[in-house]
């Protein structure tokens, strides 16, 4: 059903949106235009009107199905109907209708009370349409679709889909959210500011900025340092330190815009922002992109002195020029500038003219205008006016003559006057003696001519030299001063000693400038600083920056800038030999000067393909020298002659083999005795063993391979002999020259087999080697001789026989009784719980397998204690760490044992007489009074000592003549105690001390 005001669909695209309502003559008209040729402002894809709030709507009124009449057949399509005319109608007033309708209605039956020219059914031809948009100019003005300037194309990418991305979350920017674009509206704080234009989603920018500022801002605070953080634009990288606002238009100047509107986030006002060169607005409304060149255009003068006039584009660069000759004088001051109109100074004249020297005598070809200008009067005794033009001078003396027709000035060229000069000589200009202290005339005779000889007094000179600040010491003289011979002194140029010498002798005539200088002062030290490449020395005789090798060394390094030290290309320690290093490509060596650090990368490079040993990856040139291919391709090479399938991989070249075959096989062992299992295919025979002795005879014929399985030959035999030797007999000392079978061992060099010597007794033993050969048949058969202890060692035997000691049942592990100091023994017996700890961690070391064991940390009394206590048990030491954790680690000895007396025994024994255990065997003596009380708190039993149970105690009274033991250190011990005793323990086992036998 086709409905009035709405047209039907067809093949050219018409939709609703590309209807438009327009007024003409009071009478509203709706004409269709096609959407991809005409799009309407109002459409999804121009983004809406600019000004209005809401897009204008178009209006159409559908006409109720009436029946037919006057010979009208009903539903006959009718001319007028707008389903009969493709859709396209227009209404008119209905007092003015058009002219082809009025004929068409006069031609046909008129209908009753027809309500059709009330709204203005008739067609609207295609002329007709065209026609009535063409007088008419749109009010909202689109982007050109085929515009491919910046600001067109962002205009397109936010208001038609598919939008613009967002370049950090890759999601699509809708013309509702908010938005913010990198431009001038927040600027960026480098020197050559350049902007990307780039639409960001407003909380993604946010987060973005937020983020960075933060991180930067913890690192200047983490430094010490109070600043503000940075973040910097993920389009263009331009650094900002201002986090990014609100929501605001493209200008700036709204905040919250409008999204309805043709350009989203616009404010649709004229651009508000501020340019740099140009004092006039944008002519674009607010938009995205960056604004257009601005159009208005300045009158400017040039520089040429005529001040032409030149039109130019506001913005650009106003240092015009008019096109014409410059016309302005050179420096010559003869000669216009032939350039086109310019700006700055027109250069030097190029004209080349001859121009004579000073005095005439030479003449050169130079540029027109160039030359020097002489500053000072002109004539040979500079009697003339300056002159202001420009000459140069041929430095040969002038040889004019002056006045007096004698003399001739002796001066380098110069500017000359009219006349001849008055000679230096005459009477009348030289009226002094040469040091000017005598008078002519009142001191000597006047003097006639020049040619007269100017007299001299017996004064000094005392004139100043130009070259130093001493006056002549000479006597009166009328040629220069000699050389001054006053003593400086100068360092020399290394700094290291102090010099005397002559002024005169200290400054030099340099040649080439022709200058006198001050020449240096050289010692004959040589300089010991590294130069720049940090590995050689520089040796050059007193170098001027030797100072800073001594600087380096001494005391803290202080912060010397290359450029100071002469390390900078061309300095005095700028190393002057080759690197020679390789450089990373693997072809070519350093050329450069030896330097520190790495060295440049080698800048040669092939243009040459570099293509793959398969040929499927290529690399255009330039190559880098040394770059080496990455195929990543299959290898292409067949499969491994075992049968195995091929190691994956990827393709290499003909000089590198593919990976070894990793499966596991069993093969036969280098002897080829037996087969061993899980061995890798790839691994060879020779390097498969079985395990075994090789054994086969060697070409010796008495010696057997004692080599383990092998695939080489057994080679020749290079054990020693082994048999026994006949002049050893019964004894079997083998052979020890190297193999010599099948021959017999000739015996000819002395035994060299160890036996034993022993005294009769048997005592005495001593080891010595055997010596027996043909010149010795006896070798070493001496007997030793007994000495005193052996007959010492006899009765000792025969006396614990007829005692019945067992001497067997002595500690093996004791080397006899250990002896403790007085030190010692106090310190235990006040530290009694230390002692304990000290004695199970000696005890389980000495036990254990360790070499070395490390003690905790301890204070000094107790590490004393510790190191002397380790000398009993033969053990060495060293000192750990330093205060307040050093410690002590002991260290294993060969006969390091524990002794057979702690000191925890003898600290719970007492002091007694040391008797040895025989003590017990003898008597109590006289004098012992047994007391009930308890033990008084002696030097025996000090306060703090140990709460250890021990033996009933005695208390001796000791007469005067027997001096009573000496207590221990560090034990107080009050006037008038007496001295406690602990009584013996009773024993049952009785054993022979090792030192019995002195007593005898």
């Amino acid at each position: 059903m086709d409905i009035p005001g709405r047209p039907p669909p067809n093949d050219t695209g018409q939709r609703r949106g590309n209807r438009r309502p327009r007024r003409e003559n009071g009478a509203t008209t709706v004409s269709a235009n096609t959407a991809s040729d005409n799009p309407s402002p109002s459409s999804p894809r121009n983004g809406g009107l600019e000004n209005p709030t809401k897009p204008p709507r178009v209006r159409t009124k559908r006409n109720k199905p009436r029946p037919a009449a006057d010979g009208a057949a009903e539903g006959a399509p009718s001319t007028s109907s707008p389903s009969a005319n493709g859709g396209q109608a227009s209404r008119r007033p209905k007092q003015k209708q058009r002219t082809e309708a009025a004929a068409d209605s006069s031609a046909q039956p008129q209908p009753k009370a027809s309500r059709r020219p009330r709204f203005n059914g008739g067609l609207t031809g295609p002329s007709e349409g065209v026609s009535s948009h063409s007088h008419r100019k749109d009010k909202y003005k689109l982007p050109d679709a085929g515009a491919d300037d910046l600001t067109s194309t962002l205009i397109r990418s936010l208001s038609v889909a598919p939008y613009a991305d967002c370049p950090i979350c890759f999601s699509s920017i809708h013309p509702a959210q908010p938005t913010w674009s990198c431009s001038p509206t927040m600027p960026v704080i480098d020197d050559d500011p350049q902007y990307c234009w780039t639409t960001f989603h407003l909380k993604c920018i946010r987060s973005w900025s937020e983020k960075s500022y933060k991180e930067i801002k913890e690192a200047w605070r983490a430094r010490g340092e109070e600043r503000d953080g940075e973040w910097r634009c993920p389009g263009c990288q331009g650094k900002r330190n201002v986090l990014v606002g609100g929501y605001k238009c493209f200008c700036g100047s709204t905040p919250s815009p409008n999204a309805r509107l043709a350009t989203p986030h616009s404010c649709g006002n004229p651009c508000s922002r501020s340019k740099n060169a140009c004092p006039h607005p944008c002519p674009l409304s607010c938009h995205p992109g960056p604004c257009p060149p601005c159009k208005v255009m300045l009158e400017v003068p040039c520089k040429c002195p005529r001040e032409r006039i030149v039109p130019v584009r506001c913005g650009e660069d106003t240092r015009v020029s008019c096109g014409e000759t410059c016309g302005r004088d050179l420096n010559c001051g003869k000669h216009k500038c032939q350039k086109p109109c310019h700006l700055g100074p027109c250069g030097d004249c190029q004209q080349v003219v001859d121009q004579k020297c000073w005095c005439g005598d030479e003449m050169r070809q130079t540029a027109c205008g160039a030359g020097d200008k002489w500053l000072v009067g002109t004539g040979c005794e500079r009697e003339g006016p300056v002159i202001d033009s420009l000459g140069w001078s041929c430095a040969k003396p002038c040889q004019r003559n002056y006045d007096c027709g004698k003399h001739s000035c002796d001066k380098p060229c110069h500017p000359p006057t009219l006349g001849s000069s008055s000679c230096p000589l005459s009477p009348s200009n030289v009226k002094t003696c040469p040091c000017g202290k005598k008078h002519i005339g009142a001191d000597f005779p006047v003097r006639a001519s020049c040619d007269d000889p100017i007299p001299t007094c017996q004064s000094t000179c005392d004139k100043p030299r130009s070259t130093c600040e001493h006056l002549c010491r000479a006597k009166c003289h009328a040629d220069e001063c000699p050389p001054c011979d006053a003593l400086v002194i100068r360092p020399c140029r290394c700094g290291n000693v102090h010099r005397s010498i002559k002024c005169g002798d200290l400054h030099v005539t340099d040649e080439e400038a022709g200058i006198t200088i001050e020449a240096p002062v050289l010692c004959d030290k040589p300089c010991t600083a590294l130069r720049a490449c940090g590995r050689h020395r520089c040796n050059r005789v007193c170098c001027p920056l030797a100072s800073f090798a001594s600087a380096k060394t001494k005391g803290k390094k202080r912060v010397v800038d290359p450029a100071e030290i002469g390390e900078e290309p061309g300095g005095m320690h700028e190393c002057d030999l080759v690197c020679g290093k390789m450089l990373s490509c693997g072809n070519h060596r350093c050329e450069d000067r030896d330097h520190r650090g790495p060295c440049a990368p080698c800048l040669r490079s092939s243009f040459e393909e570099l293509i793959c040993f398969c040929g499927r990856t290529v690399l255009e040139p330039p190559v880098p020298c040394g770059t080496k291919i990455q195929c990543t391709y299959p290898c292409v090479f067949p499969p491994p002659e075992c049968g195995h399938a091929k190691t994956p991989h990827v393709c290499h070249g003909d000089d590198v083999s593919c990976p070894p075959c990793p499966f596991l096989t069993t093969k036969l062992c280098a002897c080829g005795a037996k087969m061993v299992g899980n061995v890798r295919c790839s691994l060879d025979r020779d390097k498969i063993g079985c395990g075994t002795v090789c054994g086969k005879l060697l070409e010796c014929g008495f010696h057997h391979c004692e080599r383990v399985c092998h695939a080489d030959e057994c080679g020749a035999c290079t054990m020693p002999c082994g048999k026994s030797r006949k002049m050893c007999l019964p004894g079997h000392h083998p052979c020890t020259e190297p193999c010599h079978a099948p021959s017999a061992c000739s015996e000819k060099e002395p035994c060299q087999t160890i036996v034993s010597l022993s005294c009769p007794c048997g005592r005495i033993k001593q080891s010595v080697r055997c010596g027996r050969s043909t010149t010795n048949t006896s070798g070493r058969s001496d007997v030793l001789k007994c000495t005193t202890e052996c007959e010492i060692a006899k009765r000792n035997a025969r006396l614990a026989d007829a005692l019945g000691i067992n001497t067997a049942s002595r500690d093996k592990n004791a080397g006899g009784p250990a002896v403790y100091s007085d030190e010692l023994l106090g310190f235990a017996r006040m530290n009694d719980k230390f002692l304990s700890v000290v004695e199970k961690a000696f005890a389980e070391f000495v036990s254990s397998g360790r070499k070395t064991q490390v003690l905790p940390q301890m204070p000094v009394e107790r590490r004393k204690f510790v190191i002397e206590l380790a000398g009993v048990y033969r053990m060495d030491y060293r000192m750990v760490d330093q205060e307040p954790h050093r410690s002590v680690e002991l260290i294993r000895r060969i006969d390091t044992r524990i002794p057979a007396s702690v000191l925890s025994s003898q600290v719970l024994v007492g002091s007694r007489p040391n008797l040895g255990k025989l003590g017990n065997l003898r008597a109590t003596p006289a004098g012992v009074q047994k007391s009930s009380a308890p033990a008084s708190r002696g030097w025996a039993t000090p306060a703090g000592g140990s709460r250890a149970a021990t033996p009933p105690s005695k208390v001796v009274e000791l007469p005067a003549s027997q001096a009573a033991p000496r207590p221990a250190a560090g034990v107080y011990r009050p006037p008038g105690a007496r001295q406690v005793v602990d009584a013996p323990a009773p024993s049952v086992d009785v054993d022979v001390p090792d030192n019995w036998e002195d007593d005898a």
